[in-house]
């Protein structure tokens, strides 16, 4: 669990950020994925978020310089210790895991946000993709998911139905932009058809064709710009589930506000700014680069021999992305899922029925006997 409350009066609790305020009330609010306004936890009244201008927004969202925040040492700092943040709503001590900012009240479920906790990174979130979907819609989401499972066994969709410790959590995220210029060397191979004639045994002219390949050297140069490259900063997810955030909708980015992020879990950036571009350089830049040099040298084939990629005017910003961090239990292990915020998309953990994927082999097997007894019989007539 992300927090749990105590009211023991001697913790050493820091203050929190003081949350959104109802005007009705002055009860604390928090965001409501479904209207996109601000909701009172005490009296339900709801406060619409004030949209900025055009040229407030762009500037709120324009991309920092890469090198510039490196010379800062930005973007390295340490592990956020646990905290224990006091309620300014009930009084009660709430306690944060490690490199969490934001959360709620174990005891009332008010917003919190440690003061201290986002004193410890240099560099603030720019953007937010907020909530669309609201935990109705996520467990919604997450059963769909379940059912459509067609290998999973059948108890399981018995088994699971209601998930335990639903979470809606801001992941940290990093995006990069950059130019590139890649000087290469490689080979281009060209197809050509030899045709031949030879006589065989019995005397009967036959003629061969076979394809050739002809090599020819080549060297060039390929430009290519990167935009909004996303790498996950949080170790919340495993690396095979960071594909669930998808693609950013950069349009529909709003500059940070912390009214946006009321009633959520707010997790600090765990991978830093130097490897997180290592990692969008490796696993997504130079993967569309060596794409782009074949397609330069053309030809059938092609073979590079070797790629100097330079990156230039590397640009990037700290955005929060929108997840639901989902637990069932099968079979007394604890299985996550993650549902994206924002579009709904689901990747997760799931059991496998050996028993299914067993019989789709022999079906299959079946079904490939049978085309080919078909086939032959019709061969016959």
């Amino acid at each position: 669990m992300p927090a749990h409350a105590t009211t023991d009066p001697g913790t050493d609790a820091t203050s929190a950020h003081q949350p959104p305020v109802c005007a009705g009330c002055g009860g604390l609010m928090r965001f409501e994925p479904r209207s996109g306004a601000l909701a009172c936890v005490a009296c339900g009244g709801q406060t619409v978020l004030p949209e900025g201008g055009t040229v407030a927004r762009e500037a709120a969202l324009a991309e920092q310089d890469y090198e510039a925040a490196l010379e800062q040492r930005a973007g390295n700092e340490p592990a956020i210790e646990p905290q224990v943040v006091t309620c300014p709503q009930c009084g009660a001590h709430t306690h944060f895991d490690p490199n969490v900012m934001a959360s709620t009240c174990a005891f009332c479920t008010a917003p919190l946000s440690s003061v201290q906790a986002q004193a410890e990174r240099l560099i603030r979130p720019q953007a937010v993709l907020p909530f669309r979907l609201d935990d109705a819609a996520a467990r919604l989401a997450f059963q769909r998911w379940i059912d459509s499972r067609w290998f999973a066994p059948n108890a399981l969709r018995q088994a699971v139905r209601a998930p335990e410790g639903l979470r809606g959590a801001y992941l940290p995220a990093w995006s990069f932009d950059a130019r590139t210029d890649t000087a290469y060397a490689g080979d281009r191979g060209t197809h050509r058809v030899e045709v031949s004639a030879r006589t065989d045994a019995q005397g009967r002219v036959v003629t061969e064709r076979r394809t050739v390949t002809d090599w020819e050297r080549v060297r060039g140069e390929v430009r290519h710009d990167f935009d909004d490259v996303i790498v996950a900063a949080s170790n919340s997810l495993p690396a095979s589930r960071d594909q669930v955030l998808g693609e950013v909708p950069v349009a529909l980015l709003q500059p940070y506000d912390p009214a946006l992020l009321a009633g959520f879990t707010v997790e600090a950036y765990q991978l830093g700014l130097r490897p997180a571009f290592a990692t969008a350089r490796e696993h997504f830049m130079l993967p569309v680069l060596r794409e782009a040099v074949r397609r330069d040298i053309g030809g059938d084939e092609q073979r590079i021999v070797q790629m100097s990629p330079r990156f230039s005017e590397v640009r990037f910003r700290h955005l929060l992305l929108p997840v639901w961090l989902v637990h069932y239990r099968w079979q007394g292990e604890r299985c996550q899922v993650v549902v994206n915020g924002h579009s709904g998309a689901v990747m997760g953990e799931r059991p496998w029925s050996a028993w299914k994927i067993g019989s789709a082999v022999v079906l299959g097997l079946l079904a490939v006997a049978l085309a080919t007894w078909w086939s032959g019989l019709g061969q016959s007539f």
